[in-house]
Formats: C-alpha cells, structure tokens, sequence
C-alpha cells in the first residue's frame, strides 16, 4: 500500500499549522502595544516616545541617556530634532541646545525601545530633553507589497511650540 502522499500532505498541514500558531498573529493585525501609524498621523502624535534624559558619568563630556519606544506599527529608520539642556535648579542653558538625529542600519521595530548616549560640552548640564523634529519610517508600497517598503516622513507639528516652551524654563 502506497501512502507517500499522504504522509507528505500530513506533514506539510503540519508544518503549516505550527507555523501559523508560532506567528501569534494575522498579517495586518498590529504588533503588541503598537498604533496604526495613520491613526498617530491624524493626531498629531509622534511614532516614537521620549523617555526623560539622565546624565551619566563620563570623564570626556556630560553625558546623557535617554530611551526611544517605536510606539508605531511601522519599522523607524531615522529620528532628527533637538535637544535641550537644562542646569541643576531646571533653568534652560541657551548654549547647548544641539541639533541631533538618530540614523542607523537595522530600523527600531514596532514596539521596539533603544536607549541612546548624547554629549554636552556644558558642564552644567544636569538634564535635557530631545524634542523631535522629524520621524522617516518605513512602510509597504501601496502600489504592491512586491515593491517592498518605502521611506516616509512624519514632521512634529508642535516642534517650534515645544522647542520655544523649552526654552521659556
């Protein structure tokens, strides 16, 4: 009795179950803790979370470090805006403000937090924060998914507001 196809139809529903339950989700369903890019766009809300920025030690530069969350449901690829410092009592310190960016290879996946290390050359620095200028992120081609992703831009509609409330501390 010949049963070889049976046997390979048997393996591969198999193998395409476990596939399916080792994935845990549907194609267009949203990774774990995620928006919709379109519904953060229509906000007005960033693709990425700041967390605070703490100073370090270094014995080069004051030295800081702050947490990115990918809050969207798109892979980000770059992340431009500026930081500013602050001093011990929270006062604004006009000559460190720093244009800054964050550009790497490998894009922060969805619901992905990186942490990233900025300098100062003010020694009095004791806090900043990074307002974000601009977000590229990644995205299918609407003409075919064949096509691959293409890079799109967010750009903060509040950036000049909270640039200049920053800067009023």
């Amino acid at each position: 009795m010949k049963r070889k196809p049976e046997i390979l139809m048997l393996a591969v529903i198999l193998i395409f179950a476990l596939t399916m339950a080792a994935c845990g989700k549907k194609g267009n369903e949203a990774a774990k803790g995620t928006t919709p890019i379109a519904d953060l766009i229509a906000a007005g809300k960033s693709p990425v979370a700041m967390g605070s920025m703490f100073r370090g030690i270094s014995p080069v530069a004051p030295t800081f470090t702050v947490s990115v969350t990918n809050i969207s449901d798109c892979p980000i690829k770059s992340i431009a805006g500026t930081v500013v410092y602050f001093d011990k009592d929270g006062k604004y310190l006009p000559e460190s403000k720093a244009d800054t960016g964050y550009a790497e290879l490998t894009a922060i996946k969805p619901g992905e937090r990186i942490e990233l290390s900025m300098m100062t050359k003010d020694e009095n620095a004791a806090s900043g924060q990074w307002i974000v200028k601009q977000v590229i992120y990644m995205k299918m081609n609407p003409v075919d998914k064949l096509y691959g992703e293409l890079p799109y831009k967010w750009t903060n509609p509040k950036y000049e507001a909270e640039l200049e409330a920053a800067s009023k501390k």
